[in-house]
């Protein structure tokens, strides 16, 4: 059994894969934002925006990203990274970022109400913040949420749109919502290279598999899926202690379209 890791390995992790759930958002065309800089609230509606797909008041979301590979000994491991939380037009934001590393599970919390910041770690207590608290901009900058810019949305995402349409489609119900479904198969293998980003863990992905339902009312994704193998010995994968063959896949999904229960309100404790 591998050593259970302190808290700061595990919120190393959890930068470090998060930053790995964006590389590969956008190159799915949904990343966006950070770059290292101060990240600032959004003034306006992220759903009213030219950048986003998302033509929704509200809705529910998932987003995560989970590798598996053999760590020292042959022994596996599994790092899971995750943003899952709710959006409220028109600036009511709540999201816990969670990563699983080595067993030890680290989560931190957001709610955002207007100008309005509260934050917390695991299950400790709220503690309200300002959007330039060092706390507060690495959890802004890591997780992926409507609080980013190009949240589902950008010129590179309403290009997948439009490509897909070119696939074979099936109707479906997914996330209890009518949507298209879009795969490409082997026979798309170039079409989904060229939404992976300029880093070598994605350049030798083998195996690739990608995935598309958009909704059949508005357009906008419901959920992505995409996976591959990574068989080449990269620094990256020995940093997160993961040895060849490594697997990985992306998801997203957006739920409760509109749903009038969904409310956003400030934390209580």
């Amino acid at each position: 059994m591998p050593p259970r890791q302190g808290p700061s390995v595990t919120l190393r992790a959890a930068a470090f894969t998060g930053g790995l759930l964006l590389l590969l958002l956008a190159a799915c065309g949904g990343g966006g934002g950070g770059g290292g800089s101060t990240l600032k609230l959004p003034t306006a509606v992220p759903t009213g925006q030219e950048s986003s797909l998302l033509s929704l008041d509200r809705f529910h979301y998932v987003a995560s990203l989970t590798m598996k590979g053999a760590g020292a000994g042959g022994a596996p491991v599994q790092i899971a990274v995750s943003t899952e939380g709710d959006f409220q037009s028109p600036d009511r934001h709540a999201f816990t970022y969670s990563t699983q590393f080595q067993g030890v599970t680290f989560a931190e919390s957001a709610v955002v109400i207007g100008d309005k910041i509260w934050i917390r770690r695991g299950e400790g207590p709220w503690q309200e913040a300002s959007v330039a608290d060092e706390q507060a901009q690495r959890l802004f900058s890591t997780a992926f949420s409507p609080i980013r810019p190009n949240f589902l949305g950008g010129p590179e995402w309403r290009n997948v749109r439009e490509t897909v349409r070119r696939l074979p489609s099936t109707p479906e119900f997914v996330n209890d919502v009518r949507a298209v479904h879009y795969s490409v198969g082997p026979q798309g293998e170039e079409y989904f290279r060229s939404f992976l980003a300029q880093e070598d863990i994605f350049q030798q992905v083998q195996d690739p598999h990608w995935e598309l339902w958009l909704a059949e009312d508005g357009d906008w994704p419901v959920r992505l899926l995409a996976s591959g193998m990574v068989n080449t010995d990269l620094q990256i994968l020995r940093d997160l202690g993961l040895g060849t063959p490594v697997s990985w896949e992306l998801r997203i999904d957006v739920s409760r379209p509109n749903d009038p229960m969904l409310v956003v309100t400030a934390p209580t404790s």
